[in-house]
């Protein structure tokens, strides 16, 4: 009981708190996905791997089942929360197939709602595509102009949007929300000063953050900014030490614990701890 005291009184200390970010890219050589708390912008390695499984090319978070998914080229991984937090996590992986032919995705998010992905391609037919996450089947729900050329994309269960990133300048390089249903989309920022290559994107909590490809030599910080103003409101620093050509990033609240369930998990085991020494 003692020693189960001492580890919650670790995970109380400052630098122990909730990590929502989770971001990777896929740089050459060993390519590690992140968990990053975006209160301290302390970013903590989840796995790493110098093959494509640790590469995503675009990333999404099943905050209901505490399931991350990710894909590399046509390839869609996943993993559980807890396998993830473990260090040597179970990595599943299916094929995305569209009419039966293998397919590419380059962004991705989840919908809650449906028990879906949606995903975007930049070549090809460049559309909004719904994905089995149990098959990897897709089935194609809405085809944009192929000038916005979306990487970064993720849903919003709170608003019940989708949003997403384009680089492209005729455009107007910046975060869109997309609606998928009606066929519209609607600018809401554009990208930061200097700024021309983001494709990973995560949207919670109000915010939207840009995830930059790196390495953080050159691309030092990913951006912060608000869904209702469209301004940006901060940075986070690239945990990235190598180039990638894709980025992607997924919001997941869940991934850990809260501070406060853990303070009151902590008083618990505390008190009980104190009862069995007067016993």
């Amino acid at each position: 009981m003692r020693s189960q005291v001492a580890l919650i009184a670790l995970a109380l200390i400052p630098g122990g708190a909730s990590a929502q970010l989770i971001v990777g890219n896929d740089q050459s050589g060993t390519a590690t996905i992140y968990a990053i708390d975006v209160t301290t912008g302390v970013a903590s390695p989840l796995y790493a791997n110098s093959g494509s499984t640790a590469k995503p090319w675009g990333m999404a978070a099943d905050n209901v089942n505490s399931i991350l998914y990710w894909n590399n080229g046509s390839t869609l991984y996943s993993a559980t929360y807890s396998d993830l937090l473990g260090g040597s996590p179970t990595i599943n992986s299916v094929a995305m197939t569209y009419n039966s032919a293998t397919v590419n995705f380059v962004g991705l998010g989840y919908n809650p709602t449906t028990g879906k992905l949606l995903g975007t391609r930049n070549i090809s037919t460049e559309a909004v595509y719904e994905i089995d996450p149990s098959t990897g089947v897709a089935s194609l729900v809405y085809t944009y102009a192929s000038t916005y050329d979306f990487g970064g994309l993720d849903y919003d269960p709170d608003t019940a949007k989708l949003y997403g990133l384009t680089d492209t300048p005729s455009t107007g390089r910046g975060l869109y929300s997309i609606d998928y249903v009606g066929g519209s989309e609607t600018f809401i920022a554009g990208y930061p000063a200097g700024e021309t290559d983001i494709d990973g994107l995560a949207v919670g909590g109000g915010r939207a953050y840009f995830v930059t490809d790196g390495p953080n030599t050159t691309q030092a910080n990913f951006y912060v900014f608000d869904l209702s103003s469209g301004t940006q409101v901060g940075t986070i620093a690239s945990p990235f030490t190598g180039s990638g050509t894709f980025s992607a990033a997924a919001w997941a609240p869940g991934i850990v614990p809260e501070p406060t369930s853990l303070l009151g998990l902590g008083i618990g085991l505390a008190w009980l701890a104190s009862r069995r020494r007067k016993s």
